[in-house]
């Protein structure tokens, strides 16, 4: 297959991919990376491999090192890629690949018109703002990307969920909440019934507020107290 026509190939298949494409090719073949004009998500083209590399590697040579014919072919494959801006790696023209053969550009060329028809089936293209978007950002009943027409069943789920979130706030924002008082509470005097402060006796009435031990069993009683509790010992 000669340039000219090879070039024909390589300019109907940019008219009919997107140019978010990352070329993958090296010296044992080539593949490409298209990805989703909306999420990213890339697809992966078959691998090809180089028969001109093939080639070279039998017969001793690097592909690296062909100093005059990959410059000859660098200007060959600068060519065809100036007519596409954003699209120079994936038509051949990235700087990594000024060292290949003339052949291995124009494998190159043919592999990449092949890659587009493989991926072209895994992408649609939106008629309105012409994105080329995978399965998951299309939407099939309106015939558009989700940018263009979101899903009505997936918006509705979501702005169920998020009613939930809202009504779960409010109704915790209406409970009862701790308000961050951890002031002391006055003690109650157990004699006089009035706050008896924070000493060991009463302010009030001068009871004391502290316990009465048993003498006999040692069991620890309110102050009020005549006898244990535990034992029935009276308590001094």
């Amino acid at each position: 297959m000669d340039r000219p026509s090879a070039l024909g190939a390589i300019s109907t298949a940019l008219l009919e991919h997107p140019k978010n494409v990352d070329d993958l090719s090296n010296d044992k073949g080539f593949q490409w990376k298209f990805h989703c004009d909306i999420c990213g998500s890339g697809y992966d083209s078959s691998f090809i491999a180089s028969k001109s590399a093939a080639s070279s590697r039998r017969f001793g040579f690097l592909s690296s090192g062909l100093s005059a014919l990959g410059s000859a072919a660098s200007s060959a494959g600068g060519s065809l890629s100036s007519g596409f801006q954003g699209a120079s790696q994936a038509a051949g023209g990235a700087s990594q690949f000024r060292g290949m053969s003339a052949d291995w550009h124009k494998e190159h060329d043919n592999a990449f018109a092949q890659a587009v028809n493989e991926a072209r089936v895994h992408f649609k293209i939106c008629p309105k703002c012409k994105l080329y978007v995978c399965p998951n950002d299309w939407n099939d009943e309106a015939g558009l990307c989700t940018t263009d027409a979101p899903s009505l069943a997936a918006e509705m789920q979501a702005t169920k969920a998020q009613a939930r979130v809202e009504q779960m706030q409010t109704a915790v924002k209406a409970q009862s909440q701790f308000d961050g008082d951890s002031t002391d509470r006055a003690t109650i005097c157990p004699v006089c019934g009035k706050p008896s402060g924070a000493g060991k006796f009463c302010n009030n009435c001068g009871a004391a507020l502290g316990f009465r031990v048993c003498p006999k069993c040692q069991h620890q009683n309110p102050s009020t107290v005549g006898f244990c509790g535990e034992c029935g010992a009276k308590l001094g």
